[in-house]
């Protein structure tokens, strides 16, 4: 670890989530975050953007905290357990989601799946789906292959390369199909993000807000204008709601390429990837490695945290390619 600072990415601190491989739970979070506090230097994203260029100034063992999307939880479990235990964090907002009653796009599709493989005879009928005649040929490829979960992780896999407009619109197609089809949908019944009053309340300096763009597109999908628009926009609002200064960005799904990396650079002094890896001395400060922590990562046989589970597990996450 000399010479090197640990970025860990976090999205859901929470019992339940229908993708566990963004999901810890919240007594594992705390025995985690315990354990950072005695074990590592934790520092502010801001203090690795200030010190990047002098890199002597950054403590060895160094961990950054983040958390991606803005869910509710981070406002509800997550953070008063940093604030109890006086850890810093950036949380990467997505602006269109805050103070917003819709769900990540992800649950969408995963509440409208489960009644399509329940009645996936009937509707393997059927010519159309959905509009999109690929997607349409996937999905229906993927229903008459598969009688359960692992669908649902491959479509929306295969989603992720197309734009966020014609993603939202299959999704909608689906909704209205199944409507059709008087097949019952499961009500969504709880809010996933957090609202603009929950954001402002959480008060402490050390907490702070970066952008995750407005709608949480694939950036290298998207045209220029649209890109320009999500990296801009998304800093406009939490300034304006928050009266922050928005100086860090973390791409959606992690995706990036040289043009989208330009024009973040012209607004934001470091940005975040979900590629694995430890930060030195020689990184992109615009290309930031991270490692993703969730429940399996940390817990023993028993399902109790590990500090020998969560070691090995970083140093697994730095040696990926």
């Amino acid at each position: 670890m000399k010479g090197k600072v640990t970025i860990l990415m976090f999205h859901r601190v929470s019992d339940t989530f229908f993708d566990v491989s963004l999901l810890i739970k919240r007594e594992t979070f705390e025995e985690c975050m315990k354990y950072i506090t005695e074990s590592y230097h934790v520092i502010t994203m801001d203090f690795l953007s200030q010190n990047f260029d002098k890199w002597e100034n950054i403590p060895d063992d160094s961990v950054v905290i983040t958390f991606d999307d803005g869910w509710i939880d981070f406002h509800d479990t997550a953070y008063p357990v940093l604030s109890r235990l006086k850890i810093p964090a950036t949380v990467y907002l997505t602006t269109g989601f805050v103070s917003s009653e819709c769900s990540y796009w992800q649950e969408r599709l995963n509440r409208l799946l489960t009644p399509i493989l329940a009645n996936k005879k009937v509707l393997l009928e059927k010519v159309n789906i959905v509009s999109t005649p690929e997607i349409n040929l996937k999905l229906k490829d993927l229903i008459s292959k598969s009688d359960g979960k692992p669908i649902i992780f491959k479509f929306i896999d295969y989603l992720k390369k197309f734009t966020n407009d014609i993603i939202l619109k299959t999704i909608s197609e689906l909704e209205a199909f199944l409507e059709e089809q008087t097949i019952t949908i499961s009500e969504d019944e709880h809010r996933s993000f957090v609202n603009w009053d929950e954001v402002n309340g959480i008060n402490k300096p050390d907490i702070s807000f970066g952008s995750h763009t407005v709608n949480h597109p694939i950036l290298t999908n998207e045209q220029t204008d649209i890109v320009e628009n999500e990296i801009s926009k998304s800093k406009e609002i939490i300034e304006k709601e928050t009266g922050r200064d928005v100086i860090h960005f973390c791409y959606p799904n992690g995706n990036y390429n040289e043009e989208i990396r330009k024009v973040v650079s012209g607004s934001y002094k470091s940005a975040c990837t979900t590629r694995a890896g430890f930060v030195s001395r020689g990184s992109d400060i615009y290309a930031l490695n991270r490692i993703g922590i969730n429940q399996e990562m940390v817990s023993g046989w028993r399902g109790n945290f590990s500090k020998y589970v969560f070691t090995l597990s970083l140093f697994l996450e730095s040696i990926k390619k």
